[in-house]
């Protein structure tokens, strides 16, 4: 049986993954040839999505803990 919320939070999951992906990776395309406030905004923007990747992957994981799915 498909459990459609653990679907939904499993493509969160991945949404929020390449969005970290994208963010580190800009991140360093622009390490040591960037103003100090562009990279430190690059910074922030690449730790803010570090973050809801991992918001995600808790909400994930408690969900298959509970659920059992």
């Amino acid at each position: 049986m498909k459990c459609e919320e653990k679907n939904r939070l499993g493509v969160e999951y991945g949404t929020a993954t390449g969005k970290f992906a994208v963010a580190v990776s800009e991140l360093q395309r622009k390490m040591g040839t960037s103003l100090k406030e562009e990279y430190a905004r690059l910074d922030r923007a690449a730790n803010d999505a570090r973050l809801k990747s991992e918001e995600a992957r808790l909400a994930l994981e408690q969900h298959i803990a509970v659920h059992g799915c």
